[in-house]
């Protein structure tokens, strides 16, 4: 860095030290209900957000990758940025034009993401300059990829997402992260919420209904076969892998508000109730769960899974409007002790971070 530069970067939020640069846009706040310390981890005025509770975002040491949106723009499209926890070493992991299935390798070192039918693997570098990506492999017949989020298998050999095709149908693509294949699983008139279970990397995916299978929810393995339905009901829509549990969590609405666990025998068992739980996720070890809330909006909550007891963890300040950056979808970091998620507080979606106090875990624990 040019020498006359570092005061003016310093100026802005960043620093430079040994030849690294630092960058932040972190604002502090303390939640005016519960009193805990909120990190706003980004703050410039284009939108950012979290991605999808059920896709992994993590590297193992904690780092998160979220998404920014280059420009205010309506069409403007996404590229992965990563950052600590606490607001430090914020920097771009792309910078492409039209990318989508965004996803983190287990291992912490790649984000894949889409580009129409290419599968394009990003290293996640100690640099502010984005690495050339690697393009692992192509389907042809893609007119565009189908969603902001990807799916890897628990060994990080197999990618999956959805694409919609130049014939309108959306399939179900499938990517070996080796190179070695590239292939559509099967198509469907519409395909949502795909994500893999972490223990046995069954697929699930919203679908339409054959008369049969009146919940609209499928389960298969990763390359289609034993297609079956998921016997969740009354879910909100909003489910996904309870860790490496095997159980399906959920919000239900009935009963009403409430967050469940569905067994793989189907087996219900209630989490919590008497709040109106909206997108509730899982902590690695099974033993929590944070959830955002609506229908009155009492803030984002932290649940003892064993004694069924809840306690607001901080006010979201989101509006909870149609599009998905204006809803929380709190997520906890790997080690369980931060929950972050995602505010249009101030006008535009912003990604945020709180570390859950132990006193809170204590008054719910017994």
């Amino acid at each position: 860095m040019d020498p006359r530069l570092i005061d003016v970067y310093r100026s802005v939020g960043g620093s430079a030290k040994s030849g690294r640069y630092y960058r932040m846009e972190r604002i502090h706040r303390v939640d005016p209900q519960t009193g805990v310390r909120v990190t706003q981890l980004t703050s410039f005025p284009v939108l950012s957000h979290t991605l999808y509770y059920h896709c992994p975002c993590f590297t193992p040491d904690g780092t998160l990758v979220f998404l920014t949106y280059n420009g205010p723009g309506r069409w403007a499209s996404p590229d992965a940025w990563r950052v600590n926890l606490d607001g430090t070493d914020l920097w771009p992991i792309t910078r492409r034009e039209g990318l989508a299935g965004f996803v983190v390798s287990p291992d912490g070192s790649t984000v894949y993401a889409q580009d129409g039918g290419a599968l394009l693997a990003f290293p996640i570098s100690e640099s502010m300059t984005p690495a050339e990506p690697v393009e692992i492999g192509r389907i042809d017949g893609v007119a565009y990829a189908g969603t902001l989020l990807g799916s890897v298998s628990n060994d990080g050999t197999q990618y999956l997402s959805t694409a919609v095709m130049q014939s309108g149908e959306t399939a179900i693509v499938r990517y070996a992260t080796d190179g070695s294949d590239a292939r559509i699983v099967f198509t469907r008139e519409w395909i949502a919420h795909l994500q893999l279970d972490p223990a046995t990397n069954t697929m699930l995916f919203g679908g339409p209904s054959d008369g049969i299978n009146t919940t609209g929810l499928w389960l298969c393995e990763p390359d289609g076969s034993n297609l079956r339905p998921c016997s969740l009901k009354n879910s909100t829509g909003h489910y996904a892998f309870f860790g490496t549990s095997g159980k399906l969590l959920s919000t239900v609405n009935e009963p009403y508000g409430s967050i469940v666990t569905m067994s793989p025998d189907g087996e219900i068992e209630i989490i919590a109730r008497g709040g109106h739980f909206w997108h509730a996720a899982g902590s690695a070890d099974g033993k929590w769960v944070v959830s955002d809330t609506n229908w009155p909006d009492i803030g984002i909550v932290l649940v003892n899974v064993d004694t069924g007891r809840w306690a607001p963890l901080c006010q979201s300040g989101a509006s909870h409007g149609h599009p998905q950056w204006t809803h929380p979808h709190p997520m906890f970091s790997p080690d369980g002790n931060h929950v972050v998620f995602t505010s249009d507080r101030t006008g535009i979606g912003q990604v945020y971070a709180v570390e859950i106090p132990g006193e809170l875990r204590q008054r719910l624990g017994g």
